[in-house]
């Protein structure tokens, strides 16, 4: 029988299929072990990692059927897979096996291993047992202690003979209860790991990389010496960036090719800058971004011609593409490894985990610039936070060069909206102006271009209103929408019905409809882990209102004055004879707020909230 394509939602290790009760606390891992030994290969494959990973799961209420994954490719086999139900080993057990795909694109050499795991009823315990090979030292990074479920006991052992040469490096462990034992042999040294009584692994929204938060040793195996002959691995970063350049000279890059299209897209263009400017944006317009992660396709570049032929790649080949297309017309484009803030390590641990992420720089003039084109919207000299400080590794021939990539201000990403009203009976009418830079540019760019042209207006119109049909837009004029290097602008006219209450000679008003930031509380109950914001950021509202004739401001509300070291909001009424301006302006100047300043950011936001809540008094 034909097997059904694989499905990605059936990776999320929370989501049960067979009842509509809460899960979380319906599934125990009673008992778990996990064996990591290092064992001579053969010639192709001289030292090679076995794993055997064996858990118990008990059911505590409900029947259900929980999904088990388990991820390989060319360099991890996954050799044996059995399951026991309440004691019975299930004969003639066959996983499901398929390649890994998103919207029907496969993710090169990444397999994935899957199938359910039923529980009959109510105490009902069943066991997996999974024995794989990681046939290259390389891509035996880490190991991470908690589970999608609650665990009693989890021991983990790793068994590093002598002639191997491991380090091993803990992260996260504060909070939990993790032993440790090292039983030095003669012959091996055995480490073993043991958590007990660890929650499970929870998932929430906007929160740091597990590599932060979660317990787990961070495995750097530097080199080996089997049979006499030394094998290094990772021993430095130079042994690394090796390795990575072995794979770029595989690449196959057709120089022609490329060459033919960088000059068709630079045609008439003057100026190094300006040709650069016109390659990225090419890219950026035309190379869809594909996400591979796992295998040799997570390291190893496509062929550029291959990108351009596809019209797809992930950020290797897209990078690969572009310092290419630099090359062909006689500029210094050269690839880059980073890993993005989603990952804790820098490149003193090398490590492919170090690295999750690959871009161009363009050397120019004693100048890096950093060419992303995965940000399909963000300009040439603008640069995403998710890449921001980091450690970025530059290829240099046989050489390398270590840089930190620039961090730029909340001001790079800079949403200013700024309305010229007047008071028409019960109506606000008048005109308004809103840009956006950086990531807040590139953010509703992405919106509108997932949008049919056809329908990009009403949809600017409806993002526009907050959905508020008395917020009337029209003569709506968009500038910039397809030049990434410059603001995007929209100008239009607004009559906003009703946004004024009469009662006798008196006029109430609220001059601030969007209110951002003021829903934003964290269930400090509940929350327990840091927040993200996704990028540094800077919101300005201005208003300035022209008065009646004859009309006074009763009182104008105090401002607002909130400054933290992460953060600031500040609002202001300012009256100058007839107009009154009013102005609110937020800083977002660090994206993460850790859980001990949950507290003080509710407080700060009933105060926000109280500025907007304000009501305007205009005595005619």
């Amino acid at each position: 029988m034909q097997k059904k394509p694989f499905i990605i939602a059936f990776l999320s290790l929370l989501n049960f299929f067979s009842s509509a009760q809460d899960p979380d606390k319906n599934i125990t891992i009673k008992e778990a072990a996990e064996e990591y030994r290092f064992v001579k290969g053969d010639k192709g494959n001289p030292v090679q990692i076995k794993q055997t990973m064996e858990t118990s799961y008990m059911c505590n209420d409900f029947r259900v059927n929980i999904p088990m994954v388990e991820f390989y490719n060319k360099q991890i086999e996954v050799n044996d897979v059995n399951i026991w139900i309440d004691g019975d080993k299930v004969k003639g057990f066959s996983p499901d096996n398929d390649y890994y795909s998103v919207d029907g694109i496969f993710y090169s050499d990444a397999r994935v291993c899957f199938f359910k795991l039923p529980f009959e009823k109510k105490g009902s315990i069943s066991k997996v047992r999974f024995e794989k090979t990681v046939l290259d030292p390389r891509y035996f990074t880490s190991i991470f202690f908690t589970e999608p479920y609650y665990i009693e006991k989890k021991q983990v052992s790793i068994i590093v003979p002598k002639w191997m040469k491991v380090e091993i490096k803990e992260y996260n462990f504060k909070g939990y209860s993790i032993s440790k034992e090292v039983n030095n042999k003669s012959d091996e040294d055995i480490f073993v790991y043991t958590i007990t009584k660890a929650p499970m692994m929870k998932q929430e929204e906007q929160a740091p990389g597990a590599t932060y938060i979660v317990p787990h040793l961070l495995i750097l195996s530097k080199y080996a010496d089997v049979g006499g002959q030394k094998v290094t691995y990772f021993n430095t970063l130079a042994d690394q960036y090796k390795w990575y350049r072995q794979l770029v000279n595989q690449i196959g890059n057709e120089t022609a090719t490329i060459k033919t299209k960088a000059e068709e897209i630079t045609k008439d263009i003057t100026g190094d800058i300006e040709k650069v400017k016109a390659l990225y944006q090419w890219v950026q317009d035309n190379i869809r971004y594909i996400a591979y992660e796992d295998g040799i396709a997570g390291f190893k570049p496509e062929k550029a011609q291959e990108v351009l032929r596809k019209k797809y790649g992930d950020c290797k080949g897209m990078g690969n593409l572009m310092a290419e297309m630099l090359k062909a017309i006689g500029l210094d484009g050269r690839l880059c490894w980073l890993g993005t803030n989603h990952i804790a390590y820098d490149y003193s641990t090398p490590s492919l985990s170090v690295d999750n992420h690959m871009i161009c720089a363009w050397l120019y003039k004693g100048k890096t610039y950093y060419l992303d084109a995965t940000e399909k919207y963000i300009g040439f000299s603008e640069i995403a936070e998710r890449i921001q400080g980091r450690q970025v590794l530059i290829e240099d021939g046989d050489n390398y060069i270590l840089q930190n990539i620039p961090v730029a201000t909340q001001l790079q990403n800079t949403g200013f909206e700024k309305r010229t009203l007047q008071i028409e009976g019960n109506n606000l009418a008048g005109k308004v102006v809103q840009t956006w830079k950086g990531e807040s540019k590139e953010w509703l760019l992405s919106q509108l271009h997932e949008i049919k042209k056809e329908k990009q207006e009403d949809a600017l119109k409806e993002y526009l209103a907050e959905g508020n049909p008395s917020y009337q837009v029209s003569n709506l004029k968009i500038i910039n929408m397809n030049d990434y290097n410059a603001d995007l602008k929209i100008e239009y006219d607004l009559f906003f019905k009703d946004a004024v209450t009469a009662f006798d000679k008196d006029l109430y008003l609220e001059l601030d409809n969007r209110k951002d930031l003021g829903q934003l509380k964290f269930d400090i109950e509940k929350r327990k882990l840091p927040f993200e914001f996704h990028f540094k950021n800077h919101m300005v509202f201005e208003t300035e209102l022209q008065l009646p004739a004859g009309a006074k401001v009763a009182t104008l509300p105090t401002a607002l004055n909130i400054d933290r070291p992460g953060y600031s909001m500040t609002g202001q009424y300012i009256l100058d004879k007839n107009k009154l301006t009013y102005r609110r302006e937020i800083m977002l100047k660090k994206t993460r707020l850790t859980k001990d300043l949950f507290e003080g950011w509710n407080n700060d936001v009933i105060r926000l909230n109280e500025f907007y809540n304000n009501q305007l008094t205009i005595t005619k």
